[in-house]
């Protein structure tokens, strides 16, 4: 099992060059989980155009997504939002996306989740 690069032990032995190869410290991105109800249960072709065109719109604002996927058709959704280059999304790019999927006649509800650490904050 790795060892933790976030504890204050190891965080004291870590040069500025090595918090920024590990992400941690200052150097430490976040991300953010997405939540997703349809109106109706999606499968296929509208899906996917669905998919494409929520993930045009992340692009366009320098993010990326992923997960967003399970067993057709597809009730209900989720999956995480990190920016495409080094850094985090903002609260207003949170907002947007939450704005634009509520725009969203297939959409019924969409909620965010609070940020977390994009490379340390899952654990499986």
């Amino acid at each position: 099992m790795k060892r933790d690069p976030r504890t204050n032990g190891r965080m004291r032995r870590l040069n500025a060059r090595q918090r920024k190869k590990q992400r941690v410290g200052e150097f430490k991105e976040h991300c953010f989980d997405i939540e997703l109800v349809f109106n109706s249960p999606m499968r296929g072709e509208p899906y996917h155009d669905f998919i494409n065109d929520f993930f045009g719109f992340l692009e366009r604002r320098g993010l990326l997504g992923g997960g967003f996927g399970g067993k057709e058709p597809f009730s209900e959704t989720e999956g995480v939002i990190a920016n495409i280059e080094r850094g985090s999304p903002t609260e207003e790019d949170r907002e947007a996306v939450v704005t634009w999927l509520r725009g969203r006649k297939e959409v019924t509800d969409a909620r965010a989740k609070d940020f977390k650490d994009a490379w340390h904050g899952y654990r499986f």
